[in-house]
């Protein structure tokens, strides 16, 4: 019996130090998924990583061409730390957070003090 336990022990000390600790935590990153118009309507398009520059994305034909850059109107944020809008390209400029949930009219999403909106305005986003 204190063979097969002597064993067994030794078999889950071998797989824990094969395996970091990190390997096992549950990731909680968000992605968030941006829509054209408000109400998620329209074309979209979702982000699990940042994006220094919506002008360079090939996985939609926006009115604008090849781009999401001053697009987006309406968001789902999925679980997880939330993302970080910017006004402009690489990080610049104002921002604001957005935790998990639906954010369904920037055009109500103030910035600037309240005296504009987040609507059309976002051109990079971090996560």
């Amino acid at each position: 019996m204190k063979k097969s336990i002597s064993i067994v022990s030794s078999a889950v000390v071998l797989a824990c130090s094969l395996f970091p600790a990190a390997s096992f935590a549950k990731e909680h990153y968000s992605c968030v998924t941006l829509y054209e118009h408000v109400n998620f309507k329209g074309r979209s398009i979702k982000f699990c990583s940042n994006d220094r520059n919506l002008t360079n994305n090939k996985d939609n034909h926006l009115k604008h061409g090849n781009t999401w850059n001053d697009q987006a109107s309406s968001a789902k944020v999925s679980s997880g730390g939330g993302v970080v809008l910017y006004e402009n390209i690489n990080y610049g400029g104002r921002q604001a957070k957005l935790k998990p949930g639906n954010y369904s009219d920037f055009t109500k999403l103030k910035r600037d003090g309240g005296q504009h909106t987040w609507n059309d305005f976002i051109s990079s986003l971090s996560i």
